[in-house]
């Protein structure tokens, strides 16, 4: 059965943002979630007039981030070998269903996308430590330079954990889980995926209070 995805125009995405940025934008997440369709998977992953709603999660342990390796069962062919910092996957109907079990009509809100931050946490790894906080949403990343970016949004967690403890978990394709420094991603920068690569250089201009 086609997956049924969350996505959303991108004619809702400002004009100044960029082809490949990381950004906040408050007014735009209300725009969003106002506005977000149900489009099958197979119709959204060639579809350029959309952008699929994507939770990215950022795993820290104090000064300290996960990164991991994608290998060939990853879902994202496009992506396979290409090391990342981001846990996570679409936002679906089922995630929607599942939020529907505690409200009537739970719309589309911030605890429906955080929720789905988590299931994508359950399935890939699993966290030995102690959870120190929720999710929190950071930022977005949009990143048109490519086909894979072209039709997906991200949406930036960060998950703080009490030491850096983590395991493979399931068949979701990844491996060689390892916290490191965040100089230690900016020298490997060019081993990560683009979205990673986005995200380092924020987290770079943040560390530098820039």
């Amino acid at each position: 059965m086609d997956e049924q995805l969350l996505c959303f125009s991108r004619d809702l995405l400002p004009d100044g943002i960029g082809e490949a940025s990381v950004f906040t934008d408050d007014s735009l997440w209300q725009r969003i979630l106002g506005n977000i369709e149900i489009v099958p998977r197979s119709e959204a992953e060639t579809d350029y007039t959309r952008k699929q709603l994507v939770v990215y999660v950022l795993v820290r342990s104090g000064d300290r981030i996960l990164r991991y390796r994608r290998t060939p069962k990853t879902d994202e062919q496009r992506l396979k070998e290409l090391y990342s910092i981001g846990v996570g996957g679409h936002v679906n109907v089922g995630d929607r269903s599942q939020f529907s079990l505690f409200q009537t009509d739970p719309g589309f809100n911030i605890e429906f996308i955080r929720d789905a931050a988590w299931r994508e946490i359950d399935e890939e790894i699993s966290v030995d430590a102690k959870i120190l906080r929720e999710p929190e949403l950071t930022c977005f990343i949009n990143d048109d330079s490519n086909d894979v970016g072209r039709v997906h949004f991200g949406i930036v967690w960060q998950l703080d954990l009490s030491e850096p403890a983590v395991s493979v978990k399931g068949t979701k394709g990844i491996g060689e889980l390892e916290f490191v420094t965040l100089d230690r991603l900016i020298e490997d920068r060019e081993q990560f995926e683009t979205w990673s690569q986005l995200l380092i250089d924020h987290l770079t201009s943040a560390d530098a209070g820039t």
